[in-house]
């Protein structure tokens, strides 16, 4: 069952990534606009599925909570929500860093995909 948990938060994960390079290509057309506010308002909701689902997987691959790869691939994305969360407080800023931060994710996924047990 935690295989099936991994391949959602993977189809979340990429969904969410996606978002800035579709944004940037289909700011180019017009009719692309419906596209860009619905996928704006679902990423939000597709962020915390990520966070229970990468934490479902987690817990049952693992059976605990222990330092992994897997963890510091879910605390990338618990610290993306939290730059969501404190946008108002960050300013433009935690647009900067929720970017940053996802490369940083999307790189640890790739650790955590083919070297699970890296320590």
């Amino acid at each position: 069952m935690y295989k099936v948990f991994a391949w959602i938060s993977v189809v979340l994960l990429f969904y969410n990534f996606s978002l800035l390079p579709s944004r940037r290509i289909l700011k180019r057309y017009k009719g692309a606009q419906k596209f860009l506010i619905f996928g704006s308002k679902l990423h939000r909701f597709t962020g915390i599925l990520l966070l229970i689902t990468g934490a479902i997987h987690g817990y049952l691959a693992l059976g605990t909570i222990t330092l992994h790869t897997g963890w510091l691939l879910w605390s990338g994305v618990l610290l993306l929500f939290i730059y969501y969360l404190l946008r108002k407080r960050l300013k433009r800023r935690w647009l900067i860093l929720h970017r940053f931060t996802d490369f940083f994710v999307v790189a640890w996924f790739f650790v955590h995909f083919f070297f699970p047990w890296l320590f």
